[in-house]
């Protein structure tokens, strides 16, 4: 059994999942089907990349209806930025 995945370097540790990151920030709300097609993965393959993202807040998801679509969680990286470089200048 793999190991989980709990950091975000972890996370994108796997070209696929850079991908997926990459796509969505140039395209958001893009559907499932249309993500894996631009990929070139399953939806099986590409549901459990996602997940995985999701779990390290890189990714979220919105439903409309039956269709579900992807984000970039920009709060996230906007927060991780924020926590890791204090300002230049700045004296503590």
């Amino acid at each position: 059994m793999p190991r989980k995945i709990l950091t975000i370097g972890d996370a994108l540790s796997n070209p696929i999942r850079r991908r997926i990151v990459l796509l969505l920030a140039e395209n958001p709300g893009m559907s499932v089907r249309q993500l894996a097609r631009a990929v070139g993965i399953g939806l099986g393959n590409l549901t459990g990349h996602i997940l995985i993202l999701e779990r390290v807040g890189l990714v979220k998801e919105k439903k409309d209806g039956r269709r579900v679509m992807l984000f970039v969680n920009e709060e996230h990286f906007v927060n991780s930025h924020v926590k890791k470089r204090p300002l230049s200048g700045m004296n503590y």
